[in-house]
């Protein structure tokens, strides 16, 4: 019975625990609420650090040599994994929480101002739209739309729909890089408590050589 605890909590626990404690974190940071935040993160730090431990040595001591490759890369899964999930994800899933969609027409759109960005210039294209209840009455975007648009909209006009428009890809790469991220470290931390499972039972033994 306590191997197969052991087995849930390297396989399915640990690891999940970890990441769950890292979206927690961000989303608690993201309600302002900065204290339960950063204990929620130093929480996630913990129980990563077991979890990576359990996976190198299932918590048998003098184990781990057998496991340091599936170790490393575990290791690394989990940072990238935690990075998608609560540093992309989260706050991109927060922003977009209660926008609805709405089809708006595009009265008239420029001919697009070139400006200045981290990755070099690109062209800002204002357009004037007529949308159901009359927001927004104007949409900034690198592309240019004629006839209708669709976007998102806050119903409380708090966040513009261009930060919204952001949000939205952050939360495709949140779901399209963390998921799969963290899918890839569950098939990890399982398959190597599964082979512990059954490398290390008495009927795994081999028996000694007659004399």
């Amino acid at each position: 019975m306590l191997r197969v605890i052991r087995v849930l909590l390297v396989g399915l626990v640990l690891p999940l625990g970890a990441l769950a404690a890292v979206g927690g974190g961000a989303l608690l940071m993201g309600e302002g609420r900065w204290g339960w935040g950063i204990a929620a993160f130093v929480g996630a730090v913990v129980v990563g650090v077991v979890a990576l431990w359990g996976i190198f040595t299932m918590f048998v001591p003098g184990a781990g040599e057998e496991a340091a490759g599936i170790g490393w890369v575990s290791g690394f899964v989990l940072v990238f994994a935690a990075v998608f999930v609560g540093g992309i994800g989260v706050p991109g899933w927060m922003t977009l929480a209660g926008a609805e969609a709405v089809r708006c027409e595009v009265v008239s759109v420029d001919d697009g101002v070139w400006e200045d960005g981290v990755d070099g210039k690109y062209v800002t294209y204002s357009h004037v739209l007529a949308c159901p209840g009359g927001y927004p009455a104007t949409y900034h975007v690198n592309e240019q739309y004629v006839g209708t648009v669709d976007l998102l909209v806050d119903p409380d006009r708090e966040v513009a729909p261009e930060d919204l428009r952001a949000a939205e890809f952050m939360a495709a790469l949140g779901s399209w890089g963390g998921l799969p991220l963290a899918g890839l470290l569950v098939l990890l931390s399982t398959g190597r408590a599964i082979y512990w499972f059954r490398t290390s039972g008495p009927s795994s033994r081999v028996p000694a050589p007659r004399s």
